[in-house]
């Protein structure tokens, strides 16, 4: 009876494992990863230099949005991330990008 128990342990022990490891693989990469991941979207979006011409800078402000500029002209982009149940945690869905302003 001892080893069936013994059995048990093992099996239950090597089914926790490999729930951690499961769980741990679906956890969100790193902030500054998922940053950069996202000011690569916003830079390739296409119709940005055709809207502003020569890009002067791009901001990213506290709200997780991005102002390009382009003299007194910008902007604003917005990345929207899709949760998913990939090892990376979420994908980059859209890419929405704002009406040009000037100052």
């Amino acid at each position: 009876m001892s080893s069936v128990r013994s059995m048990s342990v093992l099996m239950l022990t090597a089914l926790g494992i490999v729930g951690l490891l499961i769980a741990s693989a679906a956890a969100e990469i790193a902030p500054q990863y998922r940053t950069w991941q996202d000011l690569g979207a916003v830079v390739s979006q296409s119709e940005i230099p055709g809207m502003l011409g020569d890009v002067d800078r791009i901001e990213r402000t506290p709200r997780g949005t991005y102002i390009v500029r382009a003299g007194p002209c910008f902007v604003e982009i917005t990345v929207h991330r899709e949760s998913s149940m990939a090892p990376r945690g979420s994908y980059i869905g859209r890419v929405e990008v704002g009406e040009k302003r000037c100052n």
